[in-house]
C-alpha cells in the first residue's frame, strides 16, 4: 500500500548522505540526515537540536529507544513519503545482523512485517510524526486482514500494547481479533494479554452470542413458515370471496333445465382480511318490498 509522496522525493540524499548536517546514531549505525528534511516534519527532533541541548553542539542525536531497522524505515518515510517492507530490496534488514541462519518461515516473515508496522507507529508517536502514524496503521490494517495465523496476530497485539500508546491502533487490533474470537479463545496467548478473568468474560459473551444466534435462526424459520401460511390463507379467502360473488349474482340455478329460484342470497360483511358471510332470505326481502309498495311507503 503506497502513500502519496509528500513533496519532493529526497531518497537519493538519504542514500548518499550528501550535504547532511545532522547524524542519528542507533545500534552502532550512523544515519547522515538533513535538518531541513527531518526537523521540518518532527518537532521533537527540531527541539533536540536547539540550545541548550548537547545535540545542538555535536550535531548528533542518539536514538536508544528503537532499533536501527525502525529508524531506517522512519527516515525512508521522511525522505520519500512511504516505507517499504522488510523484505524489499535494499532493506536495512539485509545489512544489519547478517547471519548464516536458514531463511525464516512464511509465518515468521509475516509476523516481522506486522511487527514492523507497530514499531513504525511507535516511533511516529515518539517523535510526533502524525502522517507516519496514520500510514503505519493503514498498512497494519491491510496486512492483518490477510493474517490467518492466530499466534502471529496475538504476538503483534502484545507488541502494540507494550510499545505504542496509540489507542486507535489498539482498537484496530482488538477488532481484528474479535472478528474470529472463538479461535483465539482456544489459545493460551490470549490469557497472557487480557488475563484469565478477561478470557472467562469473553467465553461467556461468545456463548451468549451463540445462543442468541440459534434463537434468531429459529425465529427466522418460524417467520418463513408463518409467511407461507399467510399466503395460503389469503388465497383461500380470495377463492371463497370469488365463490360468494358468483352465488350473490345468481337468482336461479345455472342449469338451464332447472327453473328453481334461489330463495336466499349471501351478503359479505366484516373486514377484507377477516370476512364474514351471512345467508339472507331473498323471499323475505321481496315481501317487505311488496308491502312497502302497497302501503305507498316505497
Amino acid at each position: 500500500m503506497a502513500a502519496p509522496t509528500r513533496g519532493p522525493n529526497f531518497g537519493h540524499l538519504l542514500k548518499t548522505g550528501q550535504y547532511s548536517d545532522l547524524t542519528l546514531v542507533c545500534g552502532g549505525k550512523e544515519f547522515n540526515v538533513h535538518k531541513m528534511v527531518v526537523c521540518s516534519q518532527s518537532e521533537v527532533l527540531a527541539t533536540a537540536i536547539r540550545e541548550p541541548f548537547q545535540e545542538s553542539k555535536t550535531g548528533t542525536i542518539s536514538v536508544e529507544e528503537f532499533d536501527a531497522v525502525t529508524v531506517d524505515k522512519m527516515l525512508e518515510f521522511l525522505y520519500t513519503g512511504d516505507y517499504g517492507s522488510l523484505t524489499a530490496p535494499g532493506s536495512l534488514v539485509g545489512q544489519v545482523g547478517e547471519t548464516d541462519e536458514p531463511l525464516a518461515s512464511p509465518a515468521a516473515v509475516e509476523q516481522d512485517d506486522l511487527l514492523q508496522h507497530v514499531r513504525l507507529n511507535s516511533i511516529a508517536d515518539y517523535y510526533d510524526i502524525k502522517p507516519l502514524a496514520e500510514l503505519s496503521k493503514a498498512k497494519l490494517r491491510l496486512a492483518s486482514q490477510n493474517t490467518l495465523n492466530e499466534p502471529v496476530l496475538l504476538n503483534v497485539a502484545q507488541e502494540a500494547l507494550n510499545r505504542t500508546g496509540d489507542t486507535t491502533l489498539h482498537t484496530m487490533l482488538a477488532e481484528a481479533i474479535g472478528t474470529n474470537i472463538r479461535k483465539f479463545l482456544e489459545t493460551k496467548q490470549l490469557a497472557e494479554i487480557v488475563g484469565g478473568f478477561g478470557v472467562e468474560i469473553l467465553r461467556t459473551v461468545v456463548a451468549r452470542q451463540g445462543e442468541l444466534q440459534r434463537k434468531m435462526i429459529e425465529l427466522q424459520f418460524q417467520l418463513a413458515r408463518l409467511r407461507v401460511v399467510e399466503k395460503r390463507s389469503a388465497q383461500i379467502v380470495e377463492n371463497i370471496n370469488s365463490c360468494m360473488r358468483t352465488l350473490g349474482e345468481r337468482r336461479e340455478c345455472r342449469n338451464s333445465s332447472c327453473r328453481a329460484d334461489f330463495e336466499c342470497y349471501i351478503e359479505q360483511r366484516g373486514q377484507p382480511y377477516e370476512p364474514l358471510w351471512t345467508v339472507c332470505q331473498r323471499a323475505r326481502v321481496s315481501a317487505v318490498a311488496n308491502y312497502n309498495t302497497r302501503a305507498g311507503l316505497g
